[in-house]
């Protein structure tokens, strides 16, 4: 028989085994758990902690205008700069720090010091778009703490020039995306698809190099061929700025367009910004594009579009006569040419040649209100030119919706109506290429990241006068050119087509008329095979009232600039 101590040891080498074995077999149990049954969870649970999906950013595509020679010049590219980045936790000597790169950066060290002060902060950019050279020299001090890191960037090296027609990028984070412009509106083509690399690390966060791979390659956005010519455009800026500077204008703008075929060969405009510090400007509507999201009232350069109804319609010929009054009563409203002067018995194309408001009110009267409207339309007025630019908008033609005699009279000669530069220009191009309204485009090719090209070619929106009309025309305003005040316009050797236009700026509170004025040019040539056609406008120009006198030399320098650079032959026979 056992003693009472010998059962009791005996009991609790019972109870230890059995905990031991209970133990073991709930780590078995658990064991059987993860292996078995949740063993394709925790797989997938160990494969995310040493795998890794990132996205890759795809190339953004170069804009590139062009020369005579086809030759390309990129206005706007993708470049990698170095910015020198700073752990301040890490930094031993924050005075030596910001003074060693205030000296070889030209940056105040006080505002180093202070994005140097926080040591909590793990990160700091101090330098952005660092000179390489600089750069490296600062990375061979193996300073602490101090990091030279790459940054890709939209830059755009020619600075200004045509900072309207191309817009920006602006990045948000670590995508990039286009602002105003063409960058805006080619934003999907330009910006490309993303990919996704999928790679695994070790324990300690290296690659593992075998297995790496990538699940979907980015694809590069697309590079863009514009129709607009480098030396054209250059010329255009230089201009701009001269008569702008001259006449003190409040802004200003010049287009050049090839009437054929609806390619824009230029487009400048003032104020003007740097899309490569684009976020140093306070005024945004600076970013605006005046030739398409702008309009105004533009005053006689409209007068060939209601001369060209009365000639479609056979009820006026370049020789026909009306008995200038000097004035036109319309109720309390009176119309008087813009010196106040009688000029008696006249032509239509004196008419032109003077740019007489009474005979555009007697034409327009020969048309009756529904068909002057009716031409208005067909010209493109009150519709979107649909040019490849973004916020084009449609102008205005609501003043003539409520029938009233006096609203039709001034609309013959451009007042009371509003419309955008670009819709002027492509309206006198219908006279300047036989009848034809085009559609306006900036861009000539869409080149993909595989190389594919497509191409824009010329489109007719429709046929607005019929040839002989706009011969008719067209001689009119070379008239205009050789004997009226438009004559400072010409080129020698050359036959030039043109008309001016001093149109008066409502007051804001849409009562009357204020002193302002706007004055505007649009020519071409060489007039009866033409090249080219350019616009020119002042907004709020002091020192001199008329058009005549403010725009046509600068139309002059820029036609002849033209014509010497297509080298193309003199045309009159003197």
């Amino acid at each position: 028989m056992k003693k009472p101590f010998e059962i009791s040891v005996q009991s609790r080498i019972t109870i230890v085994l059995l905990f031991f074995f209970a133990v073991l077999a709930v780590l078995i149990g658990r064991l059987f758990i993860l292996q078995v049954v949740q063993n394709r969870e925790y797989t997938k649970l160990a494969a995310r902690q040493h795998r890794l999906i990132k996205e890759i950013l795809p190339e953004r595509g170069i804009i590139y205008v062009q020369e005579k020679n086809a030759n390309l010049i990129p206005l706007a590219m993708n470049k990698v700069q170095k910015n020198i980045t700073v752990s301040p936790q890490n930094i031993k000597d924050e005075r030596f720090v910001a003074s060693l790169l205030a000296k070889e950066f030209g940056v105040k060290e006080k505002d180093l010091l202070l994005k140097l002060a926080d040591k909590s902060d793990l990160y700091e950019v101090l330098i952005k778009n660092a000179d390489s050279e600089k750069a490296k020299q600062v990375e061979e001090r193996r300073l602490d703490g101090l990091f030279l890191e790459e940054e890709k960037r939209r830059v755009y090296p020619h600075g200004s020039i045509a900072s309207h027609l191309l817009g920006f990028v602006s990045k948000e984070a670590e995508e990039e995306e286009g602002r105003y412009g063409l960058e805006r509106y080619y934003e999907a083509a330009l910006s490309g698809n993303k990919g996704f690399f999928e790679g695994a690390k070790d324990n300690a966060g290296f690659w593992v190099a075998l297995g790496r791979r990538i699940v979907r390659p980015p694809k590069n956005g697309s590079n863009l061929v514009l129709t607009i010519d480098y030396n054209i455009q250059s010329k255009t800026e230089v201009v701009l700025e001269g008569v702008m500077h001259k006449w003190q204008a409040v802004s200003g703008t010049i287009l050049v367009t090839e009437p054929k075929t609806g390619r824009i060969l230029a487009m400048a405009s003032r104020p003007v910004f740097d899309p490569n510090n684009f976020s140093k400007e306070r005024n945004l509507s600076v970013f605006l594009n005046p030739l398409v999201e702008s309009m105004y009232e533009l005053g006689s350069v409209l007068k060939p579009v209601t001369m060209a109804g009365g000639l479609e319609e056979k009820l006026v010929t370049p020789d026909s006569t009306y008995e200038d009054p000097g004035s036109v009563k319309f109720g309390s409203y009176t119309v008087r040419n813009f010196d106040g002067k009688s000029y008696k018995t006249q032509t239509m194309t004196q008419v032109l040649e003077k740019s007489l408001n009474t005979g555009a009110v007697y034409v327009a009267r020969l048309l009756g209100k529904e068909r002057q409207l009716e031409y208005l339309k067909r010209f493109g007025f009150g519709e979107k030119t649909a040019v490849d630019l973004p916020g084009e908008i449609t102008g205005d033609l609501s003043n003539l919706s409520g029938g009233k005699d006096i609203d039709f009279a001034t609309a013959s000669f451009g007042q009371g109506i509003a419309v955008t530069p670009m819709q002027l220009a492509m309206a006198i191009g219908v006279i300047a290429n036989g009848g034809n309204l085009m559609k306006p485009h900036v861009v000539e090719r869409v080149i993909d990241d595989s190389g594919n090209e497509s191409k824009k070619n010329p489109e007719i929106k429709r046929n607005v006068l019929s040839k002989e009309t706009a011969e008719k025309l067209t001689q009119m305003l070379v008239s205009a050119v050789k004997s009226g005040f438009e004559n400072r316009a010409g080129v020698k050797g050359y036959f030039v087509a043109g008309k001016t236009g001093t149109a008066q700026v409502p007051r804001r509170d849409a009562r009357g008329y204020s002193d302002k004025v706007i004055h505007t040019f649009v020519g071409y040539a060489p007039a009866f095979n033409p090249r080219f056609l350019v616009l020119l406008q002042l907004n709020e120009p002091k020192g001199n009232r008329f058009a005549a006198n403010t725009l046509t030399p600068a139309f002059h320098d820029v036609a002849e600039f033209i014509l010497n650079y297509y080298e193309i032959p003199p045309d009159e026979v003197n």
